[in-house]
């Protein structure tokens, strides 16, 4: 009897942990961040970076994946399961990296996309930026309507230029701002500007 007891008792657990493992295994077929991942290394993008939590390392960080395949890059949202292009004036994001895939093949990277110099070059590399982590839209937004902001992130962009200023860390100064533009549009704007007379005061001699 007892021998039995143990045969039903072991079944029974095999049972369990085989329905354990049907439904994890299920799961992680129909996990859409997991699904877009499979398709990217399919397609060759490699994985180059992985914020696992909002406000990892930085407040304005996006839980998110970031791939890279040549020149081109994309990150994975962890919140939408969309994909952003990191590319100028793209204001559309892709269901999932098929659709990323064929929009490429339609629209290849223009062979000049690398060629600015200069301070042109330094507001690309801050706007790119901005697109890899997530705020496209909220920049666009703020620049058409606040000119006020507009004007003090552009007068920020060229003190941290002349002042020789890694592009990284101006941009990462905008995107604090951000944070607490809604709560205080006022307070936004007074960092960018008192960003910039740091700037200045540090600036190289001659400059």
């Amino acid at each position: 009897m007892y021998l039995a007891y143990a045969i039903v008792v072991l079944l029974a657990g095999g049972a369990t942990w085989l329905a354990i493992y049907l439904y994890r295994h299920r799961k992680s077929e129909t996990d859409p961040i997991k699904l877009r991942m499979r398709q990217a290394a399919k397609l060759k993008w490699k994985k180059a970076a992985e914020v696992t939590r909002d406000g990892e390392g930085a407040p304005w960080t996006r839980r998110s994946v970031r791939f890279v395949r040549g020149k081109e890059e994309a990150v994975l949202w962890g919140k939408s399961a969309t994909i952003t292009l990191v590319r100028l004036h793209l204001p559309i994001d892709f269901d999932d990296f098929i659709e990323l895939e064929e929009f490429i093949t339609k629209h290849p990277r223009e062979a000049d996309h690398d060629d600015a110099t200069g301070e042109l070059k330094y507001l690309r590399e801050i706007e790119l930026f901005f697109v890899r982590h997530g705020y496209r839209d909220e920049m666009l937004e703020i620049q058409a309507t606040d000119y006020a902001f507009l004007v003090a992130y552009g007068e920020l962009f060229k003190a941290g230029f002349a002042a020789g200023e890694d592009s990284v860390v101006v941009a990462a100064f905008v995107l604090h701002a951000i944070q607490f533009y809604e709560q205080d549009r006022e307070r936004s704007i007074r960092w960018l500007t008192r960003t910039t007379e740091d700037f200045k005061r540090v600036r190289p001699p001659g400059c």
